[in-house]
């Protein structure tokens, strides 16, 4: 069995930069629009924000 290509890593050994955004936001509409708006990576923020394992 293949390992998966990982992509994020693939262009950071490569030096390519990467868009990522840091998501605060207790609403799942507004993470799945970021999810789908094109960033590289995004970071769920469940410690400084209204955040709790439901709504991850």
């Amino acid at each position: 069995m293949q390992t998966p290509l990982n992509r994020f890593k693939l262009a950071l050994q490569n030096k390519q930069p990467q868009i990522g955004l840091w998501l605060s936001l207790a609403d799942a509409y507004s993470t799945e629009l970021c999810a789908g708006a094109g960033f590289d990576w995004l970071l769920l923020d469940g410690e400084h924000a209204p955040n709790d394992v439901r709504s991850l």
